[in-house]
């Protein structure tokens, strides 16, 4: 009889090996985060600047200038931090962000 044992593969923990992951930009750059929670605001074709700029001060209380900034950060990159606070908070400005329905979503920071 043989003694020939086959061994199962070992293992070892590592880089996923996933092609471009490298490439993806961290939506968190450049953004101010003092919370443990942050909302994230992502881009739509069908509402205006002012539309986007009105919600944000409506539910954050930035000023407009701020607003145009993650406006145009949201525009330009698909998405944005816009917030950023207890997880209370983020879901309540995250509510009143989508009651225009524009797509928000809270995360841990």
């Amino acid at each position: 009889m043989p003694t020939d044992t086959i061994e199962a593969p070992v293992f070892v923990p590592g880089s996923l090996g996933m092609p471009g992951l490298e490439n993806l930009d961290d939506v968190r750059d450049g953004s101010e985060i003092d919370g443990p929670w942050i909302v994230i605001l992502y881009n739509c074709e069908c509402h205006s600047f002012d539309d986007v700029i009105e919600i944000l001060q409506k539910a954050t209380g930035c000023s407009a200038e701020k607003g145009l900034a993650i406006a145009l950060e949201v525009h330009t990159r698909g998405r944005a931090i816009c917030f950023s606070g207890s997880k209370e908070e983020c879901d309540r400005v995250a509510d009143i962000i989508s009651s225009i329905r524009l797509q928000v979503e809270t995360d841990r920071a």
